[in-house]
Order: C-alpha cells, then structure tokens, then sequence
C-alpha cells in the first residue's frame, strides 16, 4: 500500500525545506526504527510504505493529528547538541615529573674516623679532623682531656707532639651550620708508632788486636725485625764487618778509634729509618780477664731486652755479680753467661756495677742502662 498523498507532499515539502534550511549540510533521517514494508509494498495497519525507503511510516492524515509528534519532525534532532566546552585534551602532558634534584635537606652529620694519618712518637705532628654530611663550614671541639703533647682548634687541626705510642683515644665532636644545629660526636683513633732508635752500644765493645771480636748493635721502636747497614761513604775497622742483623764481626789490627754511622731500618709500612754514630776502639790483647763492653744498650718499656756483656783473656770460667746499685725493673744478670735480659718495667737512667772473676783474676765496670 502507497502513502496517502497528503502525507506524502508533506513529507517532500519538509525535507526540501530541512535541505534547504543547512544549505551546504546533507539531512538524512534515520528511518531504522520503522518497519520495512513486505514484498508487496504492504504494511501494518495505521502505516503506509515510503517505497524510497522501503519503510512502514504512520498515516496521519492532512492535519497530522497523529498520538505522537509529526514523525517527520520527530526526525528533526533540533540543533547540534551542545556538549558543552569542548574538551581540550591535547597531548597529555604525563610526561616525566618534572621534580629536579630532590631538595631532601643537608644529610646527617658525621666525623670521619678513618682519614688520621699515623703519628710517630716524640716527633712533631699535624692532621685536619674532617667531617661529612651537615652543612659546612664545622666546628670542632675536644669534649674530653686530649692524650698528653696534642691540642685541637676549631677549624680541626690536630697539632703538637705524642709523648707515646699506641692506639690514642680523641673524644672529640663536630658541630655544622644548619638551623637547628646538627651535632655528632664521637672517639676518633690516633695511631702513634714507636720511634725507631739506633740503642747501640755507644761505645761498642773495644776489639782486641788480632783477636776474634763480636758485637751486637741493637734497635728500639718502631717494628722488628731490624735491617742494619753502613750509611753512605761509612767505613769500619778493616777486618771487620756488619751483617744486616746488626751483628759485627771480625779480627782487625787497625789501631786507635773509628767512628761510623749506622742506618736501622724497620719493618713497618711505610718503613721508619733512624741513624746513630757509633765508635769502636783497638786495644792490646790482655792475658787476664778483662771485662771489654763500655756501655749497654738503651731499653724500652715493655720491649725485650738482651745484651751479652763482653770479656777477653782468663780463663772463661766465669761469674758474673751485680756489684753495685740496681738493675732497671724487669731486668736480670745470668750469672754463668754475663747476660742482661728481661723486660725493662720503668723509665728512667738505671745506673749499677758488674763485676766478672774467674779462678785467678776479676774485674769490673759502671754500666747505665737508659730505658724510653
């Protein structure tokens, strides 16, 4: 069945107008939701076919008095829906945080306990206590009784002189620019090394002419074992010669005193070396027992100590006696040997007599026995 003409010239007259009324725009009514008609053009009752678009549209009559709005009009959505602002997306500006160095404030303070150089006993000495973290510029401060011979400022000079050696304690602290201030504190270790020394003896053991001669040249401080030597354009007696253990040995018949240098090295890292003139002098071979060692060697607290006292002619059946004053605490005299050894316990200047006799003759000497 057609569309009634009314309906149909109604139709025709309000899509030409709607075309004309958007001009340039297209209208094109979506006519989906009706029925389609049969294959005879036939339609439901109260609808009659458009066969343009094969649709079952209502039949309203001329006057259009229709339940519903005109369904042509229906059709006509007004103006364009206003969404409102259009969204203005863009380009998401996710990117990457923009967040430059994190300002987390100035980090913990602390005293840097490992950056001392090491000291060497009785020599001057002068290190900057460093710190971290904080805001600089710091301020140092001593918050107990420095070791004996050091003194600290506030800018962290560490200066002055150790009178000992061994791990020193240095109760100190550090104080920065922040606001509140920041504090640290703490017990930082000095390490002192013992002064290495040429001990002697000073004079050695005079040497008998044309006799067998020994002597040791002893060492203190700093860390054994000892390498000795000649220092540079040295010469000893001819005939005699010293062995990096510090042992001198030969039979010369070179007269009068000689004087030379001695160079110890230690076994430390880095290594100490120290020098010390020593002397020796020739004398005629004696037929009785005759006691040759003029001086002992210097001793340290807490150090072993040993050195054979030295004798020529008699007849080596010795016995050895203390015969006057004291020997350093932590020192003994082997009676049979003539040999001083221990540990010394004191400082100080020790001064005693030794005297040595065998079946027919004696003899003696003053000996001081200096302990650092």
């Amino acid at each position: 069945m057609n569309l009634h003409p009314p309906t149909w010239k109604r139709l025709a007259a309000l899509t030409g107008a709607v075309v004309l009324a958007m001009g340039a725009c297209t209208f094109a009514p979506d006519l989906s939701r009706f029925a389609a008609c049969d294959s005879t053009g036939g339609c439901p009752s109260g609808t009659a076919c458009l066969t343009s678009e094969n649709r079952c549209l209502p039949t309203c009559g001329e006057a259009a008095a229709c339940g519903s709005p005109d369904p042509v009009e229906d059709l006509d959505a007004g103006s364009d829906m206003d969404a409102g602002p259009e969204q203005d997306a863009g380009i998401e500006d996710a990117g990457v945080t923009d967040a430059g160095e994190v300002d987390a404030g100035p980090s913990a303070l602390s005293l840097e306990s490992s950056l001392l150089t090491q000291a060497i006993e009785s020599v001057p000495y002068s290190a900057k206590l460093q710190a971290r973290g904080g805001t600089p510029p710091y301020t140092f401060n001593a918050t107990g009784q420095l070791p004996p011979g050091l003194a600290l400022d506030t800018e962290g000079n560490l200066t002055g002189t150790p009178t000992r050696p061994g791990d020193l304690l240095l109760p100190v602290e550090v104080l920065d620019q922040s606001i509140p201030t920041k504090r640290a504190s703490g017990s930082l270790t000095l390490r002192v090394r013992p002064l290495l020394r040429v001990a002697g003896p000073e004079p050695l053991a005079d040497a008998p002419n044309n006799r067998a001669y020994a002597e040791r040249i002893s060492a203190t401080g700093g860390k054994a074992p000892y390498t000795f030597a000649l220092a540079p354009e040295q010469s000893l007696p001819t005939g005699l010669a010293l062995a990096a253990n510090g042992t001198l040995t030969g039979t010369t018949t070179q007269a009068g005193k000689k004087d030379f240098t001695v160079v110890v090295t230690d076994s430390d890292t880095p290594p100490q070396s120290a020098a010390a003139q020593l002397s020796i002098t020739l004398t005629a071979a004696s037929g009785t027992v005759t006691v040759i060692s003029r001086a002992v060697p210097w001793g340290r607290v807490g150090a072993d100590y040993s050195y054979n006292l030295r004798t020529t002619g008699g007849s080596n059946a010795f016995t050895w006696s203390l015969k006057d004053g004291a020997l350093p605490p932590g020192i003994l005299l082997d009676t049979k040997e003539g040999v001083l050894y221990g540990k010394p316990m004191s400082p100080g200047d020790f001064t005693f007599k030794i005297g040595v006799v065998d079946l027919l003759f004696s003899d003696e000497k003053p000996y001081t026995l200096h302990v650092d």
